[in-house]
């Protein structure tokens, strides 16, 4: 199956030096239209050519292409997260127009599921002012650790994409199984590439970044992978992390000026309750 992330997916990112102040003006977008049985009734048509889509995907592509373009498949550095969010929200603009103006004479190349997964991505970066806030002292960080991050991503996104394109039905249950795999081990690969020692990241940003890392695989696989998912059975063993790594996360240093919010959140958390901190950030 074809898509349009596959031409241009919104996790590209490239390293650029950071800006002093994330301005909100700079973020203001068009609101997203979420879909609905009724969607014909809300959405205006936009009068697509339901007989092209290459053509229509090339050209959304070549859009977004122009808001934020890069090469490279890692978190934006922060003096980027606008351009980002904005290629983003119109990449998930021109997915839901394609699905109300040509559902009924065609293929349905996006899959409501996928469309909601984009959404949930813009409101839980890209619309929440607090993790904005945070994310702006992420460049060292993000510098740091680009490189595994991208690894991560690259693995997990590779077995996603196949898992989807050999079948239309995304939840039916070894698909699910296997997706919810992916997803889970992603946040593994991320999460201890960013308490390896070795990168430039405080406690305190690499419960930031991980929480980048969390919404974005949320927004890959759009599905409730806490219910009937047996993660003892995935091919590489569980793939969740074991409480000394847990651990590691939520014990975030005290000197850290991570806010009242975040010492809330994490400071006095007991370690068991990790997997629900990963699962839930």
């Amino acid at each position: 199956m074809t898509t349009i992330w596959s031409s241009f997916d919104f996790n590209d990112y490239e390293d650029l030096t950071q800006r002093n102040q994330y301005t909100r003006e700079d973020n203001e977008f068009a609101p997203i239209m979420t879909l609905s049985k009724d969607s014909e009734k809300l959405v205006a048509s936009k009068n697509i050519n339901c007989d092209d889509f290459t053509k229509y995907a090339l050209n959304c592509t070549a859009q977004a292409a122009t808001i934020y373009n890069s090469t490279r498949k890692r978190p934006p550095m922060p003096n980027k997260l606008s351009e980002w969010c904005s290629a983003v929200r119109h990449l998930t603009n021109c997915a839901t127009d394609w699905n109300v103006d040509c559902r009924d004479v065609t293929e349905n190349y996006f899959y409501e599921e996928s469309i909601k997964g984009h959404i949930h991505v813009l409101r839980n970066i890209c619309d929440d002012e607090w993790f904005i806030s945070k994310y702006q002292n992420l460049p060292r960080c993000i510098e740091s650790s680009a490189a595994a991050w991208e690894d991560c991503y690259t693995k997990f996104k590779r077995i996603v994409d196949d898992k989807k394109n050999t079948t239309h039905e995304w939840t039916h249950y070894v698909t699910h199984f296997y997706l919810c795999c992916a997803r889970a081990q992603f946040r593994r690969c991320t999460l201890e590439s960013l308490l390896d020692g070795v990168n430039k990241c405080s406690r305190v940003q690499a419960v930031i970044l991980q929480k980048f890392s969390v919404i974005v695989s949320q927004g890959d696989v759009f599905q409730d992978c806490d219910f009937n998912v047996i993660y003892s059975n995935c091919p590489d063993g569980d793939p969740r992390p074991d409480e000394f790594l847990l651990s590691k996360l939520v014990m975030a240093d005290d000197t850290e000026d991570a806010g009242n919010r975040l010492s809330a959140e994490l400071c006095f958390i007991p370690v068991y309750l990790g997997i629900q901190i990963i699962n839930n950030l």
